[in-house]
């Protein structure tokens, strides 16, 4: 009686059905990695550094260490008391006045802004000594360039920038926290 229901057609059938799930578990297995390696072929890295620190040359960077385009999506800027900020030049504007004389200049990134891969845009950052010169006034100091570090690095101030991908994954970067961290 056993001979009689395993055919030789019955076991070919089930043998193509057996083939048939492992290949149909193939090629999900396989569809996610090549989704996987999309994602990760666009990935953006942003990072808020400081460049030349404790140097007349100073600089706040905001670089795109990945390898694909980042966009901005949204920017805080606010202060530990509660004190919101529209923009770097605003929170900068709040912290120096005319006789700290100190130079600087500003790039203001806002919501819809692309970074491009492998791109830094310098947020803040001391004029040099040409650009000083050229408009006659007085030379940028180490003291000044201290307390330019000291304005941005402080512990009151929170900076933070959302950005996504091109296929819409979220990261969020701090000035704390260097790190992007992805948003569910």
């Amino acid at each position: 009686m056993f001979s009689k229901f395993w055919t030789g057609d019955k076991l070919m059938s089930i043998s193509a059905l057996i083939v048939s799930l492992c290949t149909l578990t193939v090629f999900i297995y396989q569809t996610n990695l090549i989704r996987k390696q999309q994602f990760m072929s666009v990935y953006p890295h942003l990072m808020l550094t400081n460049q030349e620190s404790g140097s007349i040359s100073y600089k706040y960077m905001l670089y795109n260490q990945g390898i694909g385009p980042a966009m901005i999506k949204e920017i805080k800027i606010y202060t530990l008391d509660g004190t919101e900020y529209e923009s770097l030049s605003e929170y900068i504007g709040s912290r120096l006045s005319e006789k700290d004389s100190i130079w600087v200049y500003v790039s203001d990134i806002f919501p819809g802004r692309f970074v491009p891969a492998k791109s830094e845009i310098p947020l803040i950052g001391m004029y040099d000594e040409g650009a000083v010169k050229s408009q006659d006034l007085p030379p940028n100091t180490l003291k000044g360039a201290r307390k330019l570090y000291g304005i941005i690095n402080n512990d009151s101030l929170q900076f933070e920038v959302k950005y996504e991908s091109i296929y819409g994954e979220q990261w969020l970067v701090t000035g704390d926290y260097p790190i992007p961290k992805k948003l569910e």
